[in-house]
């Protein structure tokens, strides 16, 4: 006997809601079709992992039809921009809120309505998530050991509001004054379940597909563009990159002194490569403001770490804005610490001169800058590597885009 399953009004609203969506802004409503509805009257708003949409029908029934629509939109932008999968260690509570901040304006923009007190700062805009969430983490008031409050709370809340499950089994996340639905981390892998790695191809598939479709009926979203290039700008390990572009700068030959350890299990023996011993190494920090200590501090480990292996002459660490404020040199074994002075305008050129008045013609030279400033005419005879915390692009030189570390 067949049986009739009857929509709560709850289930009603949403289905009209996502319906609506497709028909206004075909975007949004066709990746909703991807999201399986289920009621949760434990979650005080709405939830999503990439997999289901949960939802509380009492935060429904507080919603107006548009308003209504704005959310659901809200809510699957999270897998679209695959802020399920790239929390890592982060504090829940904080990325949540970063995510809301980079999601809300787009959503604004595009015409949909949302309730009144949601996340919105004009300061965020155009931002990634990591970049909202590292600049708000470096806003926060330092406790008396340097550490900021998320920093000492990082690890238990990662575990207990990540990891801790409500009372229907749903992930928990702290809720935020303001949030209108929370990002659950994508489900652990199982026999059934796709891993992490092909939920985020498939959810860019489908968001390549919304496009389209959007495209199609002359309804894209304003600013979608620029939003899915920083999402997947900032999911490029700049680590990895600027590891891979310093070994390029750095002579190498091969050698049948040393060969290939990785084949030798195989029976097989082929050179190994054998890099030159660098000279000198040339670090310029900018001094203008635009390096958070977060970002500082990570570079600073990064180079550390390369340095260690390759055990340079010296290492000149120039400190800048309009000017060259202040150099400090390290030799071989001496570790290194970055300590920015200075403040102003931003001009790249004295950094070249001071090397060239000084006789340094480094191996590699790597700035720590946002690449707001102004570049010398030409092009020195080394390599420059620009580890950058903006957006800008530099006439010259590899550029890593390291403003979502």
């Amino acid at each position: 006997m067949l049986q009739i399953t009857h929509e709560t009004p709850a289930a009603e609203r949403i289905r009209k809601a996502r319906t609506a969506l497709l028909l206004d802004h075909p975007f949004f409503g066709s990746l909703l079709f991807r999201l399986k509805n289920e009621e949760d009257r434990v979650i005080p708003t709405m939830a999503t992992n990439g997999v289901v949409l949960r939802y509380n029908p009492a935060f429904v029934d507080t919603l107006n039809a548009a308003t209504l629509a704005g959310v659901l939109a809200h809510e699957v932008m999270h897998p679209a921009l695959k802020h399920h999968t790239r929390r890592a260690k982060r504090d829940p509570r904080r990325w949540n809120e970063a995510c809301d901040y980079a999601i809300n304006p787009l959503l604004l923009d595009s015409g949909l309505s949302l309730p009144d007190d949601v996340l919105v700062d004009p300061r965020f805009r155009g931002m990634s998530a990591e970049q909202i969430y590292n600049l708000r983490e470096a806003e926060a008031q330092p406790q008396s050991d340097g550490q900021s409050e998320s920093e000492q709370n990082i690890g238990s809340q990662s575990n207990d509001s990540a990891g801790d499950k409500n009372d229907s089994g749903t992930p928990s996340v702290p809720e935020s004054q303001g949030g209108i639905g929370q990002v659950i981390d994508a489900p652990e892998t199982d026999d059934d379940m796709a891993s992490s790695e092909e939920q985020e191809r498939d959810w860019e598939i489908a968001v390549n597909q919304a496009a389209t479709v959007a495209q199609q009926a002359g309804k894209v979203p304003t600013g979608l563009k620029r939003t899915l290039e920083g999402a997947a700008e900032a999911q490029v390990d700049w680590r990895e990159l600027l590891r891979r572009l310093w070994s390029d700068t750095i002579p190498a030959d091969s050698s049948w002194l040393r060969p290939n350890r990785r084949h030798i299990w195989s029976g097989l023996y082929l050179p190994g490569v054998v890099r030159e011993g660098t000279g000198e190494i040339a670090i310029a920090v900018d001094c203008s403001g635009s390096v958070n200590a977060r970002q500082l501090r990570l570079f600073e480990a990064e180079i550390r770490s390369i340095l260690e292996g390759q055990r340079p002459e010296r290492v000149h660490v120039l400190y800048f804005d309009a000017e060259v404020q202040k150099v400090d040199t390290y030799t071989v074994g001496e570790m290194l610490h970055l300590d920015p002075v200075g403040g102003g305008g931003t001009e790249f050129g004295p950094c070249f001169d001071w090397l060239n008045e000084h006789g340094v013609r480094p191996q590699t030279m790597v700035f720590l800058t946002d690449l707001y400033g102004s570049f010398p005419e030409s092009a020195p005879d080394y390599p420059v590597i620009w580890a950058s915390t903006g957006g800008r692009q530099a006439p010259f030189g590899s550029v890593i885009p390291m403003h979502a570390a």
